[in-house]
């Protein structure tokens, strides 16, 4: 896979910034992200970003990815302070999927997964009751050997899924079900950030998810949402769920040797009505997320803008130090 920049975007496009700044696409035949590079060392992102707000929404819209290069957000300090300009309400992150460690407010440390294994692809919380619009990745430092952020747009996964297997995820949706051991996985007062049992009830009556106590230390959890989304600005069909993510079928093999019944699996999913997912169909989406992913090597300094909606992100296994730090917003 090509990782140099291939095609300068339309001159039309390129006027309507003043020449401190360059635009460009990583691949012209996949189309996104677009790329904004700084030319003007004195020139602060948020600075830019601030001046160009209408110009920087709507591409954003437009290819669901940003990637601004150049800028020398190079610290977890000069990230923070970006953050503090961003329009949108910084939002906390709850019902949790993974580890995920904060370390400034509102700005944590990319998931915690060993580091020789790669994290499907997803769009941040989509199974959760509400989710976020926006996810900002900042590269503080690069891994020494792979470490890349895959990125894929979700309208494209539509388009490369078989037809009849879009519809059907239109009709019933997806069912999710979480098994909050801590044994495989996470635990229920790590997932809700609360030692409250009463609080977590709430919390899933207040969302619509059952819940069921197994005992003291196993929660288990159930609800059902949309799987293909229109988004709200521009009325797109998105694929936007963690059916593929979720799945027992997406498990690491090692793992699943260790389960002997499903009340052991960390996560399933089902169609909305409760029938299985299959392999094959599992396999299918994987085909499609795959036929809609790009790849790029991280570069110290490079902030990724990611409409949530519209893209899905992942992992490479990676070698050496990595830091990268994300906002959800």
């Amino acid at each position: 896979m090509s990782y140099q920049v291939e095609k300068n975007t339309s001159n039309e496009e390129q006027l309507l910034l003043d020449k401190s700044i360059t635009t460009s696409l990583i691949q012209e035949s996949l189309g996104f992200p677009l790329v904004i590079k700084n030319n003007d060392e004195h020139q602060e992102l948020s600075d830019w970003l601030r001046d160009n707000q209408e110009y920087f929404n709507a591409n954003l819209r437009k290819y669901g990815a940003i990637l601004c290069r150049d800028f020398k957000v190079d610290t977890v300090e000069k990230f923070q302070s970006l953050t503090e300009t961003f329009p949108s309400e910084l939002l906390d992150y709850k019902m949790r999927s993974s580890p995920r460690y904060e370390i400034t407010n509102n700005v944590y440390v990319s998931t915690t997964y060993p580091e020789d294994q790669s994290i499907n692809m997803h769009s941040e919380s989509s199974y959760a009751p509400s989710h976020p619009t926006r996810i900002v990745f900042c590269c503080i430092t690069p891994a020494e050997v792979q470490g890349e952020t895959p990125i894929a747009d979700n309208r494209m996964i539509i388009q490369n899924m078989r037809q009849e297997l879009v519809k059907k995820f239109l009709d019933l949706g997806v069912m999710y079900r979480r098994n909050l051991t801590g044994f495989l996985g996470m635990g229920w007062e790590e997932v809700f950030q609360t030692s409250d049992r009463k609080e977590v009830e709430l919390e899933c009556e207040r969302n619509g998810m059952l819940y069921d106590w197994k005992n003291d230390d196993h929660l288990e959890l159930t609800w059902t949402k949309k799987a293909i989304w229109e988004h709200p600005k521009t009325g797109e069909l998105t694929w936007f769920n963690h059916a593929m993510f979720f799945n027992k079928y997406s498990l690491n093999e090692d793992l699943l040797s260790f389960i002997t019944s499903d009340e052991e699996l960390p996560n399933n999913t089902f169609f909305g009505d409760g029938s299985e997912i299959t392999e094959e169909e599992i396999i299918h989406i994987k085909e499609a997320y795959s036929k809609s992913t790009i790849e790029f090597p991280w570069e110290k300094g490079d902030v990724l803008f990611l409409d949530n909606m519209l893209m899905s992100h992942g992992r490479n296994p990676y070698q050496g130090e990595r830091k990268i730090i994300v906002s959800i917003s």
